[in-house]
């Protein structure tokens, strides 16, 4: 990974020397495209248009020509990499993909740490946004860090992503605009496998077993045979019934029945087999038109991808109608936005199941027996059965309406109201067909039960903001810009849920088909409604376009933080302050060497609810759980056992950064930098209490947390000539959040643990902190066994292994036009940082690992680099093997080095032993590639076709990891698909692997 890092460094460094010989070059006449200083941000709420020179915060902007460098269909994967400070993880990659967006450093360890997204201006949702077509948008603007997002409150705490779609255009032509786009996918990469050893148990060849513990494929007994894999087929021997002998290979009659295949590593990779090529269709049409007094533009979009999974599918389409004008003193805007997204998916385990297989398991050849519930063993139900009879299906309806009215009393006072109400429902089912082992199965598997549940979920935000803004010059050069307002926000949501097992009608998919419905009680029903109400102001002021100052405040009434039955109604103050200054327009100085240079500083201080939910500080009764109220049969309601401090407080967020910007040789080279420091006080945690006390525990404030970091972008441009362009940007960000202090007593909290691992928040530790189970060693790192069974000696007491949070992230695009053609590419480096892999824990017990195929299975086997203990020193072990005085005795009639090894592995040691599975993080991807070319007018003739652009591109095309990391995981992914917990991933985890994409895209603008 090292050098990895250095080939990064070298570009740019490169690129730094080829700059210097550019500026000697005569023929520098390239006109301006997007220069540092025509770049424009979106102030929150205001929506006011700031150009560079005016921004006093961290801010970054991606244009679209950026977001669509690879057509990714996904906007939120398209900001991967392309700015400091942000970190894009892929939590979900199903065909229903999700990701989070976290910005800087994580200000709370129990509640939401991702970004708002703001979209034209209105609170939206991460999923809207990975949902909404990338053409639509015109820019992305995230805001980083202090005074930046405090117009939005708790809401911005987190930063914020303010996306702007396009309008029309001011030609007064009518404009149109084509984009398709057709993506290949395929699996990246899977886990490293050993392909030494077969299917089997105990060193036998047991073809209904899931582990990978059989004979070595060049066993002379069975190397190079035809042998049995999975349940016999049909009765073999005639005698009425399957038979299979579980537990050895000797025949049980009817092996003949069963799939027979080479006993040989099946193909190059025998579970990439079962994955297909999947394809992802996009199609955009863009009508525009407008001009000073008025706009009008259309944007239809559609989506259809069929993902790697067989039979797993999402169609999307999507319309958004924007239109504005300008009559006399009055102006009006307006929008409709409608997505609409049905998908289908198979049970995630799936791949879990896979992973489990030996490598000679011939799967594809079970395709066709996609109707058995099992295939190749008797313990996992068969994955294309899975396919057939265990789905999900969704569809999820999204609609958005935008409306503003502003009045202009003069040129300078303009009052405004924007209204917007968004509707999103989703009505969901999944099902499973069942599956009755036919009696002459003989009982060698369980019947599969069949089961049906639909649910139906609507959420409902009105969101309102009356603003009145005032902008005058009160003295020479000295401009005031002021705005007052109110905003109010409602939101709604209501969720149904109904089913229950055994269907009585096979294929019938209604409750009323169910042999026992479930109680609505153990379901999710249930419905929430909360709201907030804010004053606001927002003063601008600039003194001779050097000298820039913002002062901002919020004070909010939070519902959610109302306690009723003690009278606490809890309202707060959001204040914040930021200035700029750009000396080199102050004392004009630089000339063309340093033509521009800014310095800003900001801070704020905030409030933010923390982990609250609605209703939660209002005691509720619960549903009893537990005898005796759950075999009785009846409802019982109690009181809630999770409580929380009468006098909770929101937590506390306060921020400060100061930040330098420059630009060097007509902005050739462009710097962006920042250092911030943020800190939580009056951290909500969760204190676990005796059950004695009759309650589980109690939300508090407690505890105190600190960011900080360094965030910086660097942009060079060592070539620009008529014909030729070349841009470099590198982007590097290092911040971490330190647990200051926790409740009193309490020196860390678990975000979720096991007995062998787990993530912790450490007071005096970096968050989030894995732990883990260690070995015992000696003085010399080497590990420390018994010196009578030779099994090695575990610490049960979890100790630090790692923290999940990169302490280095280096982002680097680059584009180099050429005449008509352009190539860009955008990749990152991630490092510093540890992950527990679920997917090797997994692993470890069926055998699968390389290392439990790094020795000869049918030998004892001693620890590597082990010692014992002897007469009071350490030794090194030559002698004594795993299970010394069981499995491994010659003498004993069990001796069996093989069932040593499976239960060393796949037993309680090995798998049990928390710092087996923590691996390096660092990472190395190449995210986007794309190369297009533009025809010339000319070339295009008398054609209507004003712009005509083709391309080819490609989606994370490289992937590298450390070494340790044998594509187990991708360190990117989480618990469970959690974005909170990104750096553990279960060993139940339901993740898919990652893909890879390749296609082509077609722009034709008339």
């Amino acid at each position: 990974m090292k050098k990895l890092t250095a080939s990064v460094l070298l570009v740019v460094v490169s690129s730094s020397m080829a700059l210097v010989n550019a500026q000697n070059r005569k023929n520098d006449t390239i006109g301006k495209t997007v220069e540092i200083e025509e770049v424009v941000f979106v102030q929150p709420i205001t929506g006011r248009i700031k150009v560079k020179d005016e921004v006093t915060t961290a801010q970054q902007v991606i244009s679209n020509e950026q977001l669509k460098v690879a057509s990714n269909p996904n906007a939120i994967s398209a900001i991967a990499g392309k700015a400091s400070g942000v970190r894009i993880n892929q939590t979900n990659n199903s065909v229903n993909s999700s990701q989070s967006i976290v910005i800087r450093t994580p200000n709370t360890i129990t509640g939401n740490t991702e970004a708002l997204v703001v979209i034209d201006n209105v609170i939206s949702t991460a999923t809207v946004l990975s949902q909404l077509p990338p053409d639509l948008i015109e820019t992305v603007n995230i805001i980083k860090g202090a005074g930046g997002a405090a117009l939005y409150g708790p809401q911005g705490v987190n930063g914020v992503v303010v996306v702007t779609t396009k309008k029309g255009t001011a030609s007064g032509r009518v404009r149109i605009n084509f984009n398709s786009a057709v993506d290949f996918e395929s699996v990246a990469f899977l886990p490293k496998r050993q392909r030494i050893y077969g299917q089997g148990w105990y060193g036998d060849k047991i073809h209904v077993e899931n582990g990978a513990w059989g004979p070595a494929f060049n066993d002379p007994n069975f190397a190079g045979t035809m042998q049995p894999y999975g349940i016999p087929l049909y009765d073999a021997n005639g005698n009425g019934a399957i038979d299979v002998n579980p537990n050895s290979s000797v025949p049980a009659g009817d092996e003949a029945g069963s799939i027979m295949s080479a006993f040989a590593p099946y193909g190059k990779d025998n579970i990439k087999d079962f994955f297909k090529t999947g394809t992802i269709f996009q199609n955009t049409l863009t009508i525009s038109t407008g001009s000073r007094d008025g706009y009008f533009g259309m944007n239809i979009g559609s989506l259809e991808k069929e993902f790697v999974v067989p039979g797993d599918k999402v169609s999307r389409y999507s319309v958004l109608l924007k239109g504005g004008a300008k009559i006399d003193k009055w102006s009006f805007d307006g929008q409709v936005n409608y997505i609409r997204n049905k998908s289908t998916e198979a049970d995630a385990t799936i791949y879990h199941d896979l992973l489990q297989s030996s490598a000679d398991t011939p799967i594809e050849k079970f395709k066709d027996y996609g109707d058995n519930g099992y295939a190749w063993n008797i313990y996992y139900t068969s994955p294309y059965y899975r396919l057939k009879h265990v789905r999900g299906n969704s569809l999820r309806n999204y609609f958005n309406i935008i409306a503003g009215v502003g009045y202009d009393f003069n040129d300078h006072i303009k009052l405004t109201y924007r209204g917007n109400i968004n509707f999103t429902s989703l009505e969901s089912s999944s099902f499973n067909n069942g599956f009755v082992a036919p009696a002459i199965y003989n009982g060698i598997v369980n019947d599969i039960q069949s089961n049906y549940f639909e649910s139906t979920s609507t959420s409902q935000r009105y969101y309102g903001d009356l603003l009145l803004n005032a902008n005058y010059d009160i003295a020479t050069d000295l401009n005031l810009d002021v705005t007052l307002g109110h905003n109010f926000q409602d939101f709604r949501t209501k969720n149904n849920q109904a089913g229950g097992t055994g269907l009585v009608i096979p294929g019938l998919y209604t409750i009323s088909n169910l042999s026992s419905p479930a109680q609505p009680s153990t379901l999710a029903n249930n419905r929430s409604h909360n709201n907030v109400h804010a004053l606001l102001a927002n003063v601008d002021l600039s003194y001779k376009k050097y000298l820039f100052l913002n002062l901002t405040g919020r004070y909010e009434m939070n519902s959610l933080l109302v306690q009723k039955q003690y009278s606490n109604k809890f309202d707060y103050f959001f204040p914040s302050a930021s200035v700029s200054f750009i000396p080199t327009k102050a004392f004009d100085f630089g000339g063309n060497v340093l033509n521009f240079l800014k310095i800003t500083g900001a801070i704020e201080g905030t409030a933010g609810t923390g982990p609250i939910g609605a209703y939660n500080l209002d005691p509720v009764a619960v549903i009893g759980a537990g005898y005796p109220y759950a075999s009785s049969g009846y409802i019982s309601y109690v009181p809630q056992t999770t409580i929380y401090d009468v006098n909770l407080k929101p937590q506390k967020v306060s921020k400060a950064e100061v930040g330098l910007s420059f630009g060097l040789f007509k902005d050739r080279i462009t710097f962006d930098g920042a250092v911030f420091q943020t800190k939580t006080t009056d951290l909500i945690t969760f204190q676990q209490t005796s059950t004695s006390s009759g309650v589980n525990g109690q939300w508090s404030n407690v505890g105190d947390l600190e960011g900080k970091g360094i965030e910086m972008n660097l942009n060079l441009v060592p070539i620009k000539t008529k014909d030729v362009r070349w841009d470099i940007g590198a982007n590097f960000t290092s911040a971490y959040t330190k647990v200051k202090k926790l409740a009193d007593g309490a020196k860390e909290i678990a975000l979720l643990s096991n007995s062998y691992s787990g993530l912790f928040a450490i007071e005096g530790e970096r968050l989030n902190v894995i732990k883990g189970t260690t070995y015992v060693r000696d003085t010399q790192g080497n590990i420390v066994v018994d010196a009578i069974t030779g099994l090695p000696k575990v610490d049960s007491q979890l100790k630090v292994l790692g923290n999940t949070t990169p302490k280095y992230i280096l982002g680097f695009t680059t584009t180099l036009k050429v005449k008509g053609f352009t190539l860009s590419a955008t990749a990152d480096y991630r490092t510093g940082h540890k992950f527990f892999s679920g997917t090797k824990n997994s692993m470890a017990f069926s055998g699968q690992l390389e290392e439990s195929a790094a020795f000869d299975r049918t030998q004892a086997y001693i620890i590597p680099n082990s010692v014992y203990l002897q007469n009071g020193a350490y030794v090194a072990n030559t002698s004594v093997p795993i299970y010394a005085t069981t499995y491994n005795n010659p003498s004993d009639p069990n001796y069996n080095p093989t069932l040593a090894a499976s239960e060393y592995y796949g037993g309680a040691l090995y798998n049990q032993v928390g710092e087996n599975f923590v691996l390096d993080a660092s990472a190395f991807k190449i995210r986007e590639i794309g190369l297009s070319y533009t025809f010339d007018k000319s070339l295009l003739g008398n054609s209507r076709i004003n712009e005509l652009t083709i391309g080819v591109q490609a989606r994370n095309p490289f992937v590298k990891f450390a070494k340790e990391n044998r594509n187990y995981d991708d360190p990117e992914t989480s618990y469970q698909g959690d974005g909170a917990y990104s750096g553990y991933i279960s060993s139940g985890a339901v993740q898919y692997p990652n893909l890879r994409t390749f296609g082509g895209n077609i722009s034709i603008t008339f």
